[in-house]
């Protein structure tokens, strides 16, 4: 591989000389930063941006941390969607992806304090955000810089990257009963009680009221009495869930009580093939691409400041398909 020693030595200067023309460094006349930097280009050198980046105690690699509960596993597309956006940006930096995954919250948080005191890796996604997380509590603790996935509701000053979930439950619901005629709608969320859930649970609500009909809520979960549900409530004609897979599971559970085709529903990612459901699917597309740059602007914005009207908080629109 070639070294920093090889380019001085072609270009017949210092090896210091050779390190200030790549950087830049006005020290050296521009005449020979370019005759430098040129024959580097030609020559194929990269820079060992890692071994910079450790001098000053730093790795050049961002920690992404996912959620331990089942249904957030990185093979959802919403998150390779987030990953991709993430990505993109960090290697216009140089940076790189090292990610966290574990089943138990313990081991969770091991796995990071070891990327931390071994990897020298000082700052990290969070793709979610959670009441009391101690992933957060230890990186707040280690004076790190974060960004989480997801608004946290118990810390207000950390920063973050999101939807505006009210809202969206409040469009998508109007979009449900207004557009598609649906009288007798359920809302269908996981058994995790997210706070995004939550607040889309909240815009539908909102929405059902001024509809003056009665917002039936189903939690996945236990499939029996999912079923049950299911069964006391025959006139439902229409499902807004949380996420396209949420929906296509009730919906899977609806079919095996009633024939039914072209099912009205309004669900979010915007995740599944065309033609994979014979429903009426109507998904909200949360932009996760952009989710994913935009928390890496927001990372690191000590460097590159952003001109925000809300520092440290970036909302990402959203568009119902």
């Amino acid at each position: 591989m070639l070294t920093i020693r090889d380019i001085a030595a072609k270009a017949g200067v210092s090896v210091s000389t050779a390190s200030r023309a790549l950087n830049n460094n006005p020290r050296i006349s521009q005449a020979t930063r370019e005759r430098i930097q040129a024959l580097a280009e030609a020559e194929g050198y990269l820079p060992n941006y890692n071994a910079k980046n450790l001098t000053a105690g730093e790795a050049n690699a961002v920690g992404v941390v996912f959620p331990t509960a089942d249904h957030s596993q990185p093979e959802n597309p919403f998150y390779i969607d987030l990953l991709r956006g993430i990505n993109s940006q960090l290697t216009q930096r140089h940076y790189v992806l090292s990610v966290a995954i574990s089943k138990t919250a313990d081991e969770l948080l091991e796995n990071v304090k070891s990327m931390v005191a071994q990897g020298k890796i000082k700052r990290f996604v969070l793709m979610y955000a959670h009441h009391d997380d101690p992933i957060a509590a230890f990186l707040r603790q280690q004076k790190l810089r974060f960004v989480t996935i997801g608004q946290p509701d118990d810390h207000p000053s950390d920063y973050f990257v999101d939807n505006d979930n009210l809202e969206a439950g409040i469009g998508g619901a109007t979009y449900l009963l207004d557009q598609l005629h649906v009288k007798h709608p359920v809302f269908v969320e996981s058994s995790h009680n997210w706070a995004y859930e939550q607040q889309r649970r909240q815009g539908y609500e909102r929405v059902a009221a001024t509809f003056n009909v009665e917002p039936l809520t189903c939690k996945l979960g236990e499939l029996n009495r999912v079923r049950l549900f299911i069964k006391q409530h025959p006139e439902i004609d229409g499902i807004m869930a949380t996420d396209d897979f949420n929906a296509i599971e009730f919906y899977r559970l609806v079919r095996e009580q009633s024939a039914v085709k072209h099912f009205p529903i309004v669900s979010f990612n915007h995740s599944l093939p065309e033609g994979l459901t014979d429903a009426n699917l109507h998904s909200i597309n949360l932009f996760p691409e952009k989710m994913g740059s935009a928390t890496v602007a927001l990372l690191f914005s000590d460097r590159e400041p952003l001109a925000t009207p809300t520092p440290g908080r970036i909302k990402i629109p959203y568009e119902i398909k």
